[in-house]
């Protein structure tokens, strides 16, 4: 169930990501959502520009490098700990 959950979320989030790039794509080629975002969002819309989506995706990178090396370090002691009982 938690491994399922995992997918889901994992799964979610690529998705979003899509969109984030699908918006940054039309923001970037239609000057009236340039213009309609300049003047109801205001500062805030630079991110529109792509800088949102790099943000998220490099978050992504990020969260998957770290459970990646979190979990390799965990089978590192679990095989250093099978060692050790191993000798004994």
């Amino acid at each position: 169930m938690v491994k399922r959950t995992r997918w889901l979320v994992w799964a979610e989030s690529l998705v979003i990501l899509g969109l984030l790039i699908w918006v940054s794509l039309e923001y970037e080629n239609n000057l009236f959502l340039q213009s309609w975002a300049k003047s109801n969002v205001g500062p805030v819309s630079f991110l529109l520009n792509g800088t949102l989506a790099g943000l998220y995706a490099g978050a992504l990178v990020g969260y998957a490098v770290a459970k990646y090396a979190g979990r390799r370090s965990e089978e590192e002691r679990i095989l250093e700990s099978l060692k050790k009982k191993s000798l004994n």
